[in-house]
């Protein structure tokens, strides 16, 4: 059976982050960041990071349609203000959740689970609550009923991801962050 988990490479020291990844059977990296690079960590640049997961066995993609946003892009036919979020860049997010571009890359991932054993969602941030993948996480749990799991640390077992308290799922099978 598939599992999805999500992981932040943060500043890790890459073979401490191999080591989660074979320690928790990944077999596929897909990557979230809307621009996969890193000055500060050049180890998960796009480039090395395909050639150097190749040489584990691991495959890696990047789904830039998951990207993280900053702010609201003109034209991108936004449904929901979202002002449960008092972050802007999540709420930015959240309402680009409701686009086709966003349900494209969540296909990108369910394509890769049916292919692959062992997923896991990958951004910079170290942990889920402070980065965009826990909103991927809370869509892959509402709409796609896919069971999720964040990993911290080498010191414990990946977690099951909580959903977002004030996310709601709307008549249309979108998911909202209404004021709370």
């Amino acid at each position: 059976m598939s599992r999805i988990l999500t992981i932040g490479h943060s500043n890790r020291q890459w073979n401490d982050f191999i080591s989660l990844l074979q320690n928790n059977h990944v077999t596929v990296v897909a990557d979230v960041r809307r621009y996969p690079g890193s000055r500060v960590c050049p180890q998960f640049n796009k480039e090395k990071m395909t050639l150097e997961l190749m040489k584990k066995n691991i495959a890696y993609t990047h789904i830039e349609k998951l990207g993280g946003r900053g702010r609201k892009i003109a034209g991108e036919g936004y449904r929901y203000n979202n002002r449960g979020w008092q972050n802007k860049s999540f709420r930015a997010y959240a309402d680009y959740m409701t686009t086709i571009p966003f349900k494209e890359g969540i296909n990108e991932i369910l394509s890769l689970i049916a292919k692959y054993d062992t997923l896991t969602i990958m951004c910079a941030e170290a942990v889920p609550w402070r980065c965009h993948r826990k909103m991927i996480a809370d869509y892959l749990t509402m709409i796609a009923g896919v069971s999720v799991f964040n990993i911290i640390d080498s010191k414990h077992q990946p977690s099951p991801h909580k959903l977002t308290s004030f996310a709601h799922l709307t008549d249309e099978k979108l998911i909202a962050y209404p004021e709370r």
